[in-house]
């Protein structure tokens, strides 16, 4: 049996499974074996959880100057060959909540979250709705229901904007209705941008 490592994807964070072979059907795992990469996706999964996922095996694939092998798995069809790599494998109705599923708790709640890199991994975290919480380091979403925001800061990498603006248009895609996705640079806010901050 190949070593292998199981992460779970927990509100943008990969967290290590230290007893794997139970899988979450509202849940996405990612499977390290080392030349094989496996994405385990739980049909009741979100979106932000299905991209962090992808983005995980595909920068680990290009650090391995692009040898391994990734196969996408959707959560009850796994192969007999995945199967095999765990003692007990097992799906369970756990469903660990997501961020893009946080935001259906208040519809006219306005939410502001941090989109951040540290070590190659992508971060999410929700802020301060204040005008202090945006660092120019950094991607900020600013939700406000009927429209999204993205605030681009000058110092942020293209991956933080490429990452923010695959959340945003993750939040329109599990909405019902458009919601109008708004690119906001550093320095040029706009008055209807700056008054939700008032």
């Amino acid at each position: 049996m190949p070593e292998l490592t199981v992460y779970h994807i927990q509100k943008g964070n990969l967290v290590i499974v230290p007893k794997p072979g139970s899988f979450g059907r509202g849940d996405c795992y990612l499977v390290d074996a080392g030349p094989k990469i496996y994405l385990w996706i739980g049909p009741d999964s979100s979106i932000d959880e299905k991209f962090l996922t992808a983005a995980e095996a595909v920068m680990r694939d290009t650090a391995r100057k692009g040898h391994a092998d990734i196969d996408h798995i959707d959560g009850g069809e796994e192969p007999e060959t995945f199967k095999s790599l765990f003692p007990d494998f097992e799906i369970t109705d756990q469903d660990t909540e997501g961020i893009l599923r946080e935001v259906h708790l208040e519809k006219h709640d306005y939410r502001l979250w941090r989109v951040h890199r540290e070590d190659d991994e992508t971060y999410y975290a929700e802020v301060p709705l204040s005008r202090e919480s945006l660092k120019s380091d950094d991607v900020f979403i600013l939700d406000t229901w009927d429209d999204i925001y993205i605030w681009r800061g000058r110092g942020a990498t293209a991956r933080e904007k490429f990452d923010a603006t695959i959340i945003a248009r993750g939040y329109d895609a599990e909405r019902v209705g458009v919601q109008d996705v708004e690119l906001i640079e550093e320095g040029l806010e706009t008055e209807e941008f700056l008054s939700v901050f008032d």
